[in-house]
């Protein structure tokens, strides 16, 4: 058995549990486990079935692959409105590094510019 995974798995499984404000007990209870095995499951002695792991994530108001694996699927990704700029950050997702690196600092250079005059205002351009 994977050790590494069983130990995240416990770690998990027990700070969800706490979050939620449940004992050992009234987990095994809700779930259907029984509180023995959730107790293997925290000290990292044992990885449940698919079916107590489904029946654990639903008490706790978790994705079944957030508690087993720790992967966030609850969190969509962001989405941009402006059509064109999303064409636009998908091509320069294809660049090189270094290319990427310099459209970052153009962008966090107009926003700093944007930021500034904010706080002090826009600047009169007298010639």
């Amino acid at each position: 058995m994977n050790r590494a995974l069983m130990r995240t798995f416990s770690e998990r499984l027990h700070r969800f549990r706490e979050d939620r404000g449940l004992s050992q007990r009234q987990l095994g209870l809700l779930s259907g486990v029984e509180p023995i095995q959730i107790s293997r499951y925290e000290r990292a002695a044992a990885l449940p079935a698919a079916d107590s792991l489904a029946e654990m994530a639903r008490v706790l108001q978790v994705p079944m692959e957030t508690l087993l694996l720790g992967k966030d699927t609850s969190q969509p990704e962001p989405q941009l409105r402006n059509a064109l700029l999303l064409d636009r950050l998908s091509e320069l997702d294809e660049l090189d590094r270094q290319d990427q690196e310099t459209v970052i600092s153009i962008i966090d250079a107009i926003i700093l510019r944007r930021n500034v005059q904010g706080i002090v205002g826009p600047q009169n351009k007298t010639a």
